[in-house]
């Protein structure tokens, strides 16, 4: 009989759970006798099952423990009533392999449970984060809204100028606007179309006084590009505006080689 094969036909684990046919179970018993290696082997396995069962155990829910107890002890107080009846001998119950049955039982069912678990915690985490974005979303959406509402109440006041800057020769499909509110002296940016700035440089806004230039300050490369208005830097007085591009932080007087768009009012 080749030992090895045997062993590694399955037959050592199927004894053990109790999964083997009677004609099975007395043959690897009596084989038992003869061949320690069997004996070895399955006393290797009753362990490794063992430690498996116990380490990072999943507690199992309550119904399912109280299910493997009906299932087994029954089972048990029935061997007892027949003993008491009868009084005559019975065959030895392994009760280990009731133990390991139901040890498989509790690890499968913590197993279900603990996917169903954590099945559940990504759903709350994906349902968490398309709240997020939903969120950001409306707020980006009510942004927008008041800006719109703010450009439609600065152009409907009778005090309100426009100004509409074209592009130059240096950026001809560039446009934007400028409302100056003559009583408050606000002044508001729309920019319609012009190109992004590389990182080392900003659009400059300019009032345009007597061929003077008054700077009503630098335009943030990340604030332009999403806001439909901007609210400038006031002026007094103004013929005309300008925008410049300049070097990051702006600069005192206009670069007029990088001038992007102008118009008078």
């Amino acid at each position: 009989m080749n030992v090895k094969e045997y062993i590694s036909s399955g037959i050592v684990e199927s004894y053990v759970l109790g999964l083997v046919t009677d004609a099975e179970r007395q043959e690897f018993e009596a084989l038992c006798a003869q061949y320690p290696e069997i004996v070895q082997a399955r006393a290797q396995f009753e362990l490794s099952l063992e430690n498996t069962l116990s380490q990072d155990a999943v507690p199992p829910p309550p119904f399912l423990k109280e299910k493997v107890r009906e299932a087994v002890f029954p089972l048990a107080a029935e061997v007892s009533d027949s003993q008491s009846e009868y009084q005559t001998p019975v065959r030895h119950i392994n009760w280990w392999k009731w133990v390991a049955a139901a040890s498989v039982i509790l690890l499968a069912g913590s197993l279900i449970w603990g996917l169903n678990t954590n099945k559940k915690y990504r759903q709350a985490q994906e349902l968490a984060q398309q709240n997020t974005i939903l969120e950001t979303r409306l707020d980006s959406a009510e942004k927008q809204l008041n800006e719109l509402n703010m450009v439609a109440t600065t152009l409907q006041k009778p005090e309100v100028k426009a100004a509409s800057l074209q592009g130059t020769d240096v950026s001809p499909a560039s446009f934007a606007n400028v409302y100056w509110d003559t009583t408050t002296k606000d002044v508001y940016l729309l920019i319609n179309n012009m190109p992004a700035p590389s990182t080392d440089k900003q659009y400059q806004l300019w009032a345009l006084l007597n061929g003077k230039p008054v700077d009503l300050g630098i335009i943030d490369n990340g604030v332009w590009q999403q806001k439909l208005m901007i609210k400038m830097k006031g002026v007094e007085e103004a013929q005309a505006f300008a925008i410049t591009l300049e070097p990051k932080g702006g600069s005192v007087n206009p670069t007029m080689e990088q001038l992007y768009v102008v118009g008078k009012l």
